[in-house]
């Protein structure tokens, strides 16, 4: 699936500030029963920057860290696919459609929520080249997720 070797791909190139926090789930949207949600169609995932030393995930400044590397991610939305990002801890979310952050009433949490272009959710190639037409190739593996 291209959305679990994205989720990867972001692992492996955050600097060991984020870790897969969740793919594929088949649910609702919270506090939106009959909604289903886009982790079910294959198309989000969850990305935190929870530090867990003893799990090895993360690192301590890893929302500092994190948050950069969003930004490079946002600076090349269109080659990686990028439709959605929301910032738990900032309230905030980015959309493809409007290019800028805007105020929301989401939960708080540690994570960012990233929905990709289902052509890349759906092809793990796809999502892999996607990531090495930005970036280049990298050889790390990326931690477990939990």
């Amino acid at each position: 699936m291209g959305t679990s070797e994205w989720a990867r791909q972001a692992t492996v190139r955050s600097d060991g500030s984020l870790w897969n926090n969740g793919t594929f789930v088949v649910r609702d949207v919270r506090g939106k029963p009959g909604i289903i949600s886009n982790h079910a169609r294959g198309l989000a995932m969850d990305l935190s920057y929870r530090w867990q030393a003893q799990k090895n995930l993360g690192r301590q400044d890893g929302r500092k860290v994190s948050l950069a590397f969003i930004v490079k991610l946002l600076d090349n939305a269109d080659a990686l696919g990028i439709q959605l990002v929301i910032d738990y801890a900032l309230k905030r979310s980015w959309k493809c459609d409007r290019g800028t952050w805007q105020a929301g009433n989401f939960e708080e949490g540690d994570w960012y929520h990233i929905e990709i272009d289902p052509t890349i959710a759906n092809d793990a190639a796809i999502a892999k080249a996607c990531w090495v037409s930005v970036f280049g190739v990298s050889p790390q593996q990326a931690p477990q997720s939990v």
